[in-house]
């Protein structure tokens, strides 16, 4: 549906943040956002700060783990990209960890920042000592998940997500393998592939069936659409147009079950899906399911 996701600047909404600061929820999103901001000023005060935090396979192999943690904090004010950067893990960040929860987006987020380091730290090259930083790793590899699980979803010009992922990806392959920058691009490979079967497992990128996942994962959407009923005028009863048969009249939990589903379904339309709590989540898959006779 043309139009549905339109790129937008990051708007102000209520979110399940681990604390608040004033009337902003800090999530996940947002604390690693708001440490990119303050790895800016550190940079204008000693840039040593800054460079510590930074990957580099050579250094963590020469005792300095730290950085397999820390290298999405430094964000250094280089060009006015580093500030959109922010802007753009802020923007798809949000739509993930709306999607899965503040647990389980940081679990992915962690997944994602310390297991493709420490793979490149083991077997990258011993040759390349280039420095890996910033959020922009994390933020394309989101990209591609939101991509992913909305297939239909529309930016600017009307360009499928998935394409800009696409381009954006090729993009950053190119120049890495221009540059001979392995360590960054193995870092960068890894960090998408994980996040997409981490992703799987939470529900997410349906498209990918053949990624396999552990436990039930997360409800869907596409899961809950095709439960929706169709509306239009209401029709007034009569005796005459009631037909008897096997199946029995129908129950007053049946009809309980409808109301409690459009309910959810007019909260969906009016706000969308991200405004749904986990449990309203759960009970719109229950219904749906149910009222289809599944």
């Amino acid at each position: 549906m043309p139009g549905r996701y339109q790129f937008s600047l990051p708007e102000r909404r209520q979110r399940d943040g681990w604390f608040r600061i004033g009337t902003l929820d800090v999530t996940t999103t947002a604390l690693l956002v708001l440490l990119g901001v303050a790895s800016m000023f550190a940079y204008a005060i000693s840039k040593d700060i800054v460079t510590k935090l930074m990957f580099v396979s050579s250094l963590v192999r020469d005792g300095e783990v730290w950085r397999i943690v820390t290298w999405p904090i430094p964000n250094p004010p280089t060009s006015v990209w580093v500030v959109l950067t922010l802007v753009f893990f802020w923007f798809f960040g949000h739509r993930v960890e709306d999607q899965v929860g503040r647990k389980r987006y940081t679990w992915l987020i962690l997944a994602m920042t310390i297991i493709p380091a420490a793979i490149v730290s083991l077997v990258g090259s011993t040759s390349d000592f280039s420095y890996a930083y910033g959020v922009g790793i994390l933020g394309v590899a989101l990209l591609c998940i939101f991509a992913l699980d909305n297939p239909g979803a529309m930016f600017f010009f009307n360009i499928p997500a998935w394409i800009i992922a696409l381009v954006i990806v090729g993009i950053d392959v190119l120049q890495l393998v221009a540059d001979r920058r392995w360590n960054q691009l193995l870092l960068e490979l890894l960090a998408l592939v994980i996040g997409l079967v981490g992703a799987r497992q939470c529900g997410m990128v349906e498209v990918l069936h053949w990624i396999p996942r552990v436990g039930a994962g997360a409800p869907k959407r596409k899961s809950i659409s095709s439960g929706r009923p169709k509306r239009g005028k209401p029709v007034a009863a009569s005796p005459s147009s009631v037909i008897t048969g096997p199946w029995g009249a129908p129950s007053s939990q049946s009809s309980t079950d409808q109301i409690e589903l459009d309910m959810l379904l007019d909260k969906i339309s009016a706000t969308g899906m991200s405004s749904l709590s986990r449990q309203e989540k759960q009970r719109l898959n229950e219904l749906s399911k149910r009222l289809r006779g599944s």
